[in-house]
């Protein structure tokens, strides 16, 4: 599966509207981060070290909608924290859908197949997953910290892409990655059905 062609045409028709402005500079994707809580201590990531008061606040739907319109962009990242424990996220997914903009959710995939039973989303074109893993089973679970993490982001993956979802993953490789192992895992992850990597 690939990116859609609506996606690709979206893109080059908004660069082409900034060329044509004259304008030289101008944001593709943003990157909006509902809340900075996990539900994970990757060992990778400093947000978990916020203060309290910082780790309880986040956006409001509303003050997202905002954010991007304001912003104008075709693409809005949602990462975190972990997107999922915001509890509107539906609600702000289905409403950036709805103004036809292509949101990455941004997940550690842990609560994404209980989100999915739950319906909190819906199959679109402008709706993708796209997956944290680090590796292998045996590299992602010590990146992460937790044992299992690997296996319920498989289990997700797959009721994802069963679930007409377009699903992508994204991964860092630390110091010491093995190329033939990293190999290994891109093949099963083509092997699941996600988009890219």
């Amino acid at each position: 599966m690939a990116v859609p062609f609506s996606q690709m045409w979206t893109v080059a028709t908004y660069v082409m509207a900034q060329k044509l402005r004259g304008r030289e500079r101008y944001p593709l994707v943003l990157m909006l981060e509902p809340l900075f809580r996990c539900n994970l201590a990757c060992a990778g990531c400093g947000k978990i070290q916020y203060p309290g008061h910082i780790l309880r606040r986040q956006l409001t739907p509303e003050q997202c909608f905002a954010a991007v319109r304001e912003c104008g962009v075709p693409i809005v990242s949602l990462p975190g924290g972990e997107p999922l424990l915001h509890p509107q996220i539906g609600e702000v997914v289905a409403g950036l859908v709805s103004m036809k903009k292509y949101v990455y959710v941004c997940t550690n995939a842990v609560l994404l197949e209980e989100k999915l039973a739950q319906g909190a989303f819906r199959p679109s074109k402008y709706l993708t997953f796209a997956v944290h893993l680090d590796g292998l089973k045996e590299e992602h679970d010590f990146a992460v910290s937790r044992e299992g993490t690997y296996d319920q982001a498989v289990a997700a993956i797959k009721a994802a892409v069963a679930g007409g979802f377009r699903v992508t993953t994204n991964s860092t490789l630390f110091e010491g990655a093995e190329p033939e192992r990293f190999r290994r895992f891109c093949d099963e992850m083509m092997a699941l059905g996600v988009e890219g990597m």
